[in-house]
């Protein structure tokens, strides 16, 4: 009988629980459908319409977007009051920061200074940042740090927008720039190429002096002409005006320029500092026009004017030759943070091992091995070791994630997010919803970054919940971070063109991190981030109907365009998925031109050589990515794909 009593009592408790469930979910649809009315009555200048809407969302995460659109609009008669009260509130949301800054520049050409100083939070934007500068200039606060602050803007290298001009005068007339800081920003614009602002500046000099900023330009624009004909005193802008010449003339012509050095160390006394620095320049373009004795230069610079540009170069030019024990001593000569890196630690082992080391070289494998990385997998297969994925769950417990959904910033996100999802509203609210997760997550803590990257991912919003994840530093989950989303449509399209799935899910995971209306600035649309004219070509290889370019942001299509380049690129590099996706980055042709100008070198160090960062740094993310879904996927570990056919005609052993 209690048994009886206790059964009917969950099943009442159930019923109550899911038409509880059933009301919130039926006013969450309401809801939705009274802020789109409201929306469009705003749109349409509907105003009576859109009062009576917004007075029954109060509740509604967007009811704050409504009021923003309303705000906006009305900039020039709503109260500040009215207004500072809608910035406390939503302090730390896209359109609330974003309202401040319309608000700040409608202060701003009002010349409402004192209540600019009252509303600014510190902005990127140079313009507002020069109208708080004049905010305290104009309020009496003359104080040390908005004289500072005005000098820094100033002190570039290029013009600053028009706002800046009542600061920079402030400057002028009150006598807070002197012809030093003259020099160095007309220095600045020099190096910048800005000519035109250093003959700007260069007015407000004496008529001996702007003489040397016309010879300086000349010299920039024909350089061998003017080292040829310079016949200035020892002077230091003489010194300046001469390092900026061979400077110019060494990008094409690097021997002449070693000249010119040569010749004008005997004639002018050059600092030890311009002097290192100088050889270091000469090295690194004569590194950039595979000059024979670049190597050699690059290995005789002091320590003491080495950067990061001169590390590369040395490292890259001893890999490209071979020279191993060049690179034992690059690496040796690296900052503690860069040496340490997993890309230098591996070189180390590879050069130690040429040069028979084989215990050094075998203990640095293994312990690269242990590490789930593109190093790290060239080092495992180096020994014939397993990878290491090292999968670790982000922990999100019922109780975080309800605490989460109690942070209105993240409610307004994610109500953002599921308009999105609504079939033709994403276009609309996607981007928005992106702007406000960006806004919720960016001064979060780490651990809460990672929970909400868990959070995002339960969602199914894959691109924001792998950058939380990356900004958050978990680099461990890798549900989260390499998620087997949209597996139907990526297996039809790899099976239709006999393409390995994982292979495509690097891809993709690289090119769009799995948004799929996603476009690039270059123009590259959807998953598999192809331009429109690519898209039309493989069209009609595949005979695939396109209507318009929209079409090639829908998934399946888009799927069906990007694995039939990918098959065109197998094809023409014969099978190889390292050149395959480099030229699916890069273009085919530049990808053929590499290979041809470095094929007698192993194959990771022709990734190494690959001149274009951008695609570098795809290659060897795409690779592994690739690694890491074989592992996701269930398939059986194959080496990572960093491989070259030997050459003709190769003089120097092909150890890939």
């Amino acid at each position: 009988m209690k048994k009886r009593h206790f059964s009917l009592f969950a099943k009442t408790l159930m019923f109550i629980s899911l038409t509880s469930s059933v009301q919130a979910n039926d006013d969450f649809i309401s809801d939705r459908w009274q802020f789109s009315r409201a929306i469009k009555a705003l749109e349409t200048k509907d105003m009576d319409i859109f009062q009576q809407l917004t007075e029954g969302l109060q509740d509604y995460p967007l009811y704050y977007y409504l009021r923003y659109r309303t705000l906006k609009a009305q900039l020039k008669n709503v109260s500040p009051d009215e207004i500072q009260g809608f910035l406390e509130e939503h302090r730390n949301t896209y359109f609330g920061e974003s309202l401040r800054r319309d608000w700040l520049k409608r202060l701003a050409k009002k010349g409402d200074w004192l209540t600019f100083r009252e509303v600014y939070t510190p902005q990127k934007t140079t313009s507002l940042q020069c109208y708080y500068v004049q905010a305290h200039l104009m309020t009496g606060s003359k104080s040390r740090q908005a004289i500072h602050d005005a000098k820094k803007l100033w002190l570039v290298g290029h013009s600053q927008p028009k706002a800046c001009d009542p600061v920079f005068k402030y400057l002028y007339q009150n006598n807070l720039i002197d012809e030093a800081m003259l020099w160095e920003r007309i220095g600045l614009a020099m190096k910048k190429r800005r000519l035109s602002l250093a003959g700007a500046l260069a007015k407000r000099l004496g008529p001996d002096d702007r003489l040397w900023v016309r010879r300086w330009q000349t010299m920039h624009k024909k350089p061998a002409q003017s080292l040829a004909n310079f016949e200035a005193p020892d002077f230091a802008i003489a010194r300046e005006i001469v390092l900026h010449g061979i400077r110019r003339l060494a990008r094409k012509q690097v021997d002449q320029a070693n000249d010119y050095w040569n010749a004008f160390q005997q004639r002018y006394t050059f600092s030890y500092q311009q002097t290192g620095e100088m050889q270091r320049d000469l090295a690194i373009a004569a590194a950039k026009l595979d000059h024979p004795q670049a190597l050699n230069w690059l290995a005789a610079l002091d320590e003491n004017v080495l950067n990061e540009k001169a590390h590369q170069y040395r490292l890259k030019l001893a890999l490209k030759t071979q020279n191993w024990e060049a690179v034992i001593n690059f690496i040796a000569a690296l900052p503690d943070e860069e040496r340490n890196k997993l890309q230098w630690r591996y070189w180390l082992a590879r050069a130690l091992e040429q040069n028979q080391k084989y215990f050094q070289s075998r203990r640095l494998y293994k312990e690269l091995a242990q590490e789930r990385d593109y190093y790290g997998f060239l080092a495992a297969d180096r020994i014939g070791a397993a990878y290491q994925m090292q999968h670790d769950d982000i922990v999100l417990t019922r109780e975080m994630e309800e605490q989460l959904m109690q942070d209105k910033n993240i409610r307004i996100a994610y109500t953002f997010y599921q308009l999105s999802q609504l079939p033709g509203s994403g276009y609309k609210w996607l981007p928005k919803a992106r702007q406000e997760w960006h806004y919720v997550i960016k001064d979060r803590s780490p651990d809460q970054q990672a929970a909400a990257a868990a959070l995002a991912s339960r969602w199914g919003w894959h691109d924001r919940a792998i950058m939380a994840a990356a900004k958050a530093g978990h680099y461990d989950d890798l549900n989260v971070r390499f998620p087997l989303v949209f597996r139907s449509e990526l297996t039809a399209g790899a099976n239709s063109q006999l393409l390995d799935l994982a292979w495509v899910y690097g891809i993709v995971r690289q090119e769009s991190a799995f948004m799929t209306n996603v476009r690039s600035s270059a123009g590259a649309l959807g998953l598999m981030q192809l331009m429109p004219a690519t898209a039309r070509l493989v069209a009609k290889k595949i005979d695939l109907p396109l209507a318009n370019k929209r079409a090639i942001l829908d998934i399946e299509t888009n799927i069906s365009l990007g694995t039939g380049y990918l098959r065109q690129m197998l094809d023409r590099f014969d099978g190889n998925h390292m050149l395959a996706t480099a030229s699916y980055n890069a273009g085919p042709h530049r990808a053929k031109r590499w290979l041809k100008e470095n094929s007698c070198v192993p194959a990771d160090i022709w990734v190494e050589l690959i001149p274009f960062t951008e695609t570098r740094k795809y290659v060897r993310r795409v690779l592994f990515y690739t690694s890491v879904f074989e592992h996701r996927l269930g398939q059986a570990q194959r080496p990572i794909r960093v491989a070259l056919a030997p050459q003709e005609n190769c003089f120097i052993m092909i150890d890939s």
